[in-house]
């Protein structure tokens, strides 16, 4: 009784782990759009062609916004746009042409 007990309480802790990297994985993202960085990114927005674009929270993108600079090439992964919601920047990347 008390393996049972121990073996469902470390199933539990797996399973709770993992459940972030499973949502990423099974997210449906919108379109991609590369441009060069108009304005200082923040860990909330960013500005790539003089268009401003909202960071999604807890994304992958908020880890890496700060990472880059003015005037770089970058392609941002937009997530699908919700009902009256605007899509928001889920992944940021350098441009593979740099």
């Amino acid at each position: 009784m008390k393996s049972l007990r121990l073996w469902l309480a470390a199933a539990a802790v797996i399973a709770i782990s993992s459940q972030p990297a499973t949502s990423w994985a099974t997210r449906a993202v919108g379109a991609t759009v590369t441009g060069e960085i108009t304005s200082s990114p923040s860990t909330t927005e960013i500005e790539v062609a003089h268009r401003r674009y909202h960071i999604e929270a807890n994304s992958p993108a908020t880890e890496t916004a700060r990472s880059f600079f003015l005037g770089q090439v970058v392609d941002l992964v937009l997530s699908r746009p919700g009902a009256n919601k605007e899509p928001e920047v889920v992944s940021i990347s350098a441009h593979a042409d740099q």
